[in-house]
């Protein structure tokens, strides 16, 4: 499915709805067959677009669902779930997929209580790299019980693994102010 169908952009939407709106006006006024159809063609339209962004999740849109659920098991403190939404490929400062799992950064999640949570995937911070590639970027932040939060700009690397599924190969960490525009900054314990 076309990612314009799957994941249009909030202009699309805004466009059918204006179009519904003018289209209602005229047939409110007039009351004929002659402007009920344009009205219904602009209402299909609406329908049609609003019922394939549903059915159908765009690379986009299944990147940021797998983010939510990776920031979901790291506050269930579960390397294991966490680990089905990275690729067999990952790599990150030398460090592989199995590292990961044992990274000492699951320790003090445990040890502080951490609730993890990621906001703001904006489509400026998308990029399709290629058909097999993508890029995402957005905020993580770990709160501790204790009241302590440390925050991330985080540019994750998407790859199509041979399942067809995607899943991360790669994360870069950033200062929040800085938007990834100067060195990494990971958080404590990852790899």
């Amino acid at each position: 499915m076309p990612t314009f169908l799957s994941d249009p952009p909030p202009v699309v939407y805004f466009a059918l709805i204006g179009a519904v709106l003018v289209t209602g006006a005229v047939f409110a006024r007039y009351q004929d067959r002659k402007r009920l159809r344009p009205l219904g063609v602009a209402l299909g339209l609406l329908g049609l677009v609003y019922l394939i962004d549903r059915l159908f999740e765009s690379p986009r849109e299944e990147a940021i669902r797998k983010v939510h659920a990776m920031a979901d098991a790291a506050t269930a403190a579960d390397p294991t779930r966490f680990i089905e939404f990275v690729s067999p490929s990952f790599s990150y400062r030398g460090a592989n997929r199995e590292k990961l799992k044992t990274s000492g950064a699951w320790d003090l999640i445990r040890a502080n209580h951490a609730r993890i949570a990621a906001w703001d995937f904006s489509r400026d911070a998308f990029e399709q790299v290629s058909d097999a590639e993508l890029e995402v970027g957005f905020y993580a932040k770990a709160q501790a019980a204790g009241g302590g939060a440390l925050v991330r700009y985080i540019k994750a690397r998407f790859v199509k693994d041979p399942d067809g599924q995607w899943r991360v190969k790669t994360m870069q960490f950033f200062n929040p102010a800085e938007h990834g525009l100067n060195q990494e900054d990971p958080p404590p314990g990852f790899p």
